[in-house]
């Protein structure tokens, strides 16, 4: 698993200005290629829980980006970055400018990529965005969250980077988002403690009827829960990472009464993997919804190329079925 990454700071001395910086463990030739190439910058960009739909992209000074922000509340953003100067590989210039009912979001960012630490392996990025007013700076840091969508923006770049940097071939992670109208500490009680798993964790129609957890590294989420046709079915989650309330990841696997690993109990499931790398984020939502952006993530541990394959392909029922799940949650949370 990936390392944490470093963590971005903010500079707002200036009152017209807004300047974010992060350093990452990668050339800067490939953070580059990472942040102007049409095949990556759409992987990535935009705070957390954010999807992007590239319409256009003419990367060339005088040339134009115009892409959509799928926010994890539902909301579409729609986007237009005209490229001002592009200094290769170590400046970028653009000005932003929203569509339709955004429009009222311009401001010009200045990108500076600067190789450091020994023999120039780690990139430092500083995004230094410029307003045309206080008041307009303002109103995206309070409007849409702009701080803390910026150190998210960065940071969705230093988990894409660690991919490439690894040569990572297999296929993306399962993931999917939503934005909670709950307070962090609100949901992340939610995913930990058995009182409250109970009500709400499983698939749409599913009861849980056994739920313990031991919320420590190595420590285990045993549970038990019915389907409608009243099949049972046991899972276990092995505690790898706890940050409260951040991050949390685990192993989960399909189990028995005992605790112990079991393949999948549905038919044609033969070649599930049996043990599932789970990460689940909770970070601030940087959009008009605010409340709180949930991130499941999901790949195959340890699993041999039929599994990783198998997996890959069953991403579609697994968003179903989670899709139902992260709905339970928002009814449980009062949303």
């Amino acid at each position: 698993m990936p390392a944490d990454p470093q963590l971005s700071h903010a500079n707002l001395d200036n009152p017209v200005e807004i300047i974010i910086s992060r350093t990452f463990a990668a050339p800067r030739e490939l953070v580059w290629m990472a942040w102007t190439d049409p095949k990556h910058v759409g992987h990535w960009w935009g705070p957390a829980g954010f999807t992007t739909t590239t319409h256009s992209m003419d990367f060339r000074a005088g040339g134009s980006w115009r892409y959509t922000m799928h926010g994890p509340d539902g909301r579409d953003y729609g986007n237009r970055i005209e490229y001002i100067e592009i200094l290769k590989p170590s400046r970028l210039i653009y000005a932003l400018c929203g569509e339709g009912i955004d429009d009222a979001v311009r401001f010009r960012t200045e990108v500076d990529f600067e190789s450091v630490g020994e023999a120039g392996r780690g990139t430092k990025v500083t995004m230094r965005t410029i307003f045309p007013s206080a008041e307009a700076r303002d109103f995206v840091i309070n409007d849409h969250g702009a701080v803390e969508g910026g150190k998210q923006h960065l940071a969705n770049l230093e988990d894409y980077l660690a991919n490439l940097s690894a040569g990572d071939d297999h296929e993306p992670p399962f993931s999917i988002s939503r934005a909670f109208n709950a307070p962090r500490e609100a949901v992340w009680e939610a995913w930990t403690k058995p009182e409250h798993l109970r009500q709400w964790f499983g698939p749409k129609g599913a009861t849980m009827l056994h739920a313990t957890v031991d919320l420590r590294i190595g420590g285990v989420f045993h549970f038990c829960m019915t389907h409608p046709n009243g099949m049972e079915m046991w899972g276990r989650w092995v505690y790898q990472t706890i940050q409260r309330p951040d991050r949390l990841e685990f192993i989960s696997s399909f189990s028995n009464a005992d605790g112990e690993i079991t393949p999948a109990p549905f038919q044609g499931l033969d070649d599930f993997p049996p043990e599932i790398w789970t990460t689940v984020t909770f970070v601030e939502h940087a959009g008009k919804s605010r409340g709180t952006v949930v991130t499941v993530e999901g790949r195959p541990f340890k699993g041999t190329k039929a599994q990783r394959d198998f997996y890959a392909a069953f991403h579609g029922s697994m968003h179903q079925g989670w899709t139902g799940t992260m709905q339970q949650l928002a009814e449980f949370l009062g949303d």
